[in-house]
């Protein structure tokens, strides 16, 4: 596949199962599911890699910590709680936070690779294994020829990625068809810059554009650009209005104060 040198800052799922990453210009990546019409489902790019995420990890603080951009494919588990995959900007960018995943905090280190697989797919405490489960341990059994009874933590540098190996393998890692749409000068992505607050501190204006140029606009000129895709913030549609967010990655709003 081709490399840009582009730094993507806002991912998005697209259209049947597409993954869009844009940049601080406003240039865009589409990462397709299928490359042809009619391909067939097994040889279709998988989420894995549309997302850059290779160990699929759910979009949450840790994913956001790791460096997640956004989120993209909806999955529920067994309870019908709804997650989203988180999308990186990069493969590498991905890779490290699969490997800081396991050994990171106390959630999975010292489960065995026969429990943590039940907690990695978010099977409840007390249910059986479902089928994911299952297959899930045959894989890693199979490609690392480990004893299952041993622990994370048991694990030293060398093993640990050939348990990332075999959960890559497991979660799916295939190419498929990629577009580059460069932006037109008049719809490169905006950032903002600065904002003023009133007297209850509430954002009434925001700085928006480039290092090069930029000009305030009301809020509600703001919401607009975001929503045309035209300013990297992120729109809140709340019971009492509307407002927006930092996007993924950003400065909050409360140090751009001027």
């Amino acid at each position: 596949m081709k490399t840009y040198n582009n730094k993507w800052i806002k991912a998005e799922g697209g259209s049947e199962n597409s993954v869009i990453y844009t940049d601080n210009d406003g240039n865009q990546l589409k990462r397709f599911w299928k490359a042809y019409e009619g391909q067939p489902i097994r040889e279709a790019s998988t989420r894995s890699w549309r997302n850059n995420n290779p160990g699929n990890h759910v979009m949450g603080d840790f994913a956001r910590k790791n460096g997640a951009i956004g989120f993209a494919g909806k999955i529920s588990n067994e309870e019908g709680k709804e997650f989203w995959f988180a999308v990186y900007p990069d493969y590498e960018t991905g890779r490290k936070a699969q490997i800081r995943r396991l050994r990171e905090g106390t959630l999975y280190i010292d489960s065995t690779l026969n429990e943590f697989v039940r907690t990695y797919l978010g099977v409840r405490e007390g249910l059986p294994d479902t089928k994911a489960v299952i297959d899930y341990r045959k894989t890693i059994k199979s490609f690392t020829k480990f004893d299952m009874s041993r622990t994370i933590r048991s694990l030293n540098d060398e093993e640990y990625i050939q348990l990332l190996d075999a959960m890559k393998k497991h979660e799916g890692w295939i190419e498929g068809r990629e577009e580059y749409t460069e932006a037109k000068p008049e719809k490169q992505l905006k950032e903002v810059l600065g904002v003023h607050v009133n007297k209850q501190h509430v954002i009434t204006e925001f700085l928006v554009g480039t290092s090069k140029k930029s000009k305030w606009i009301s809020k509600k000129e703001a919401i607009m650009m975001t929503e045309e895709g035209r300013l990297n913030a992120i729109v809140v549609h709340a019971k009492n209005g509307s407002y927006l967010r930092p996007a993924h990655g950003v400065k909050p709003f409360h140090e751009l104060i001027c």
